[in-house]
């Protein structure tokens, strides 16, 4: 595979903190792919297409054998894995750096990606509105804003505030999306406009309508790379299943908590608080000090234990 094409995504290009990557259902039905290629290759192409979406850069693979038999699942039987690797393979291209792009998923990977940076440059905003708010009542002179362009080629004028570091793990910092930022037309949007409003104290999650929880908590799933048109659903099938009241609840707590995967923890949580009410039931009151939400998936699965709660099938639809 002779290398002709510059690398399809930026060196820097990292996806690793977005747990899906977008599906274009129809496309993938009426590809060629899918059509041509026989069933072992197949899913051998869906692993790797999986792999490349959290390699650096992401969309792209490394071209060794060796590494490329492990990511489709062959582990080191490099003999069969060569049996299907050209069918595997559709839709890479190998490039100048010398790794293989795929010419689909790097596309999707350069959108998610300026996502990513435009919303870790909208934080950054944040912060020096909040300094320049600080430095008006010492009577300092405020701090100007970078251009989107000067913030991502590296140009940080002296004085910005760093990002908080005590922020929840499992999500970088600069993209754990707050519950102060709604849906608009599948884009993850600021809930006010830039200026003073943006100054307003925040409402705390008790003091949060329905409409304004409803908007946290998918923005909470967005933040966690859920794609946005998959959390208004992945909300409505909760409540479906629990009830607006417990789903209310439910995202009220993932306001506070703030956990590295929301999706999780909002199932996990509408089932206690189910369970909780019904009829006869015990009602154990659920501290958020039982354990550590904004850490891995086993301190959910401890917590969940704890109290009663079935485990969660990887699974599941939802």
């Amino acid at each position: 595979m002779q290398a002709e094409n510059p690398p399809l995504t930026p060196p820097d290009c990292d996806l690793t903190d977005f747990q899906y990557m977008e599906l274009d259902v129809r496309q993938l039905r009426d590809s060629n792919f899918a059509a041509t290629v026989d069933a072992e290759a197949f899913r051998a192409g869906v692993l790797l297409w999986c792999a490349s979406w959290h390699q650096v850069p992401a969309g792209s693979l490394p071209d060794d054998d060796i590494q490329l038999a492990s990511l489709a699942g062959y582990g080191r039987v490099i003999k069969e894995w060569r049996k299907v690797r050209d069918d595997a393979l559709y839709g890479f291209v190998k490039c100048t750096d010398g790794r293989l792009y795929h010419t689909i998923i790097a596309t999707k990977a350069v959108a998610a990606y300026e996502q990513k940076q435009r919303y870790a440059y909208d934080k950054l905003r944040d912060r020096i509105r909040k300094e320049n708010k600080a430095r008006t009542e010492d009577g300092r002179q405020p701090l100007g804003f970078p251009t989107f362009e000067q913030w991502k080629s590296g140009e940080h004028r002296e004085g910005i505030p760093p990002e908080n570091t005590n922020s929840s793990g499992g999500n970088p910092a600069e993209n754990a999306l707050r519950g102060n930022r709604t849906e608009q037309n599948g884009d993850i949007k600021p809930s006010v406009p830039d200026g003073t409003g943006a100054n307003a104290p925040p409402k705390s999650p008790a003091e949060l309508t329905k409409h304004e929880l409803w908007a946290a908590g998918k923005s909470l799933l967005a933040g966690a790379g859920m794609p946005a048109a998959q959390c208004g659903s992945f909300v409505g099938k909760l409540v479906k299943d629990y009830g607006d009241a417990l789903v209310v609840d439910a995202v009220r707590s993932a306001v506070v908590e703030q956990p590295a995967d929301p999706a999780s923890f909002l199932k996990a949580c509408c089932q206690r608080l189910a369970g909780e009410r019904k009829p006869g039931a015990v009602s154990e009151k659920f501290s958020v000090a039982d354990a550590d939400f904004s850490g891995s998936r086993a301190a959910m699965e401890e917590a969940n234990r704890r109290h009663g709660i079935a485990g969660q099938d990887d699974d599941s639809p939802l």
